[in-house]
């Protein structure tokens, strides 16, 4: 189930009537009638702001895992 909320259905306040034409309303209301899910962000700020999975930790084991292996051979 989705929790968008279609900014069509969304009554615009006396002070937006007045400012605002359709594309600024759209644009205003469209980043808070989105899911709550994403905490009131913008897709591309959570996007921005998401931890990514980093590629070289794995390799960073490895190594660390050789240099250990080479380490208690020599001793």
């Amino acid at each position: 189930m989705s929790s968008f909320v279609d900014v069509k259905n969304v009554e615009p306040t006396y002070f937006e009537e007045q400012h605002y034409d359709e594309y600024e309303y759209y644009n205003l209301s469209e980043k808070y009638t989105c899911g709550a899910s994403r905490k009131g962000r913008s897709k591309k700020e959570a996007s921005d702001n998401t931890n990514r999975p980093n590629p070289g930790g794995h390799e960073r084991k490895l190594v660390e895992k050789l240099q250990n292996t080479e380490k208690k051979a020599k001793e």
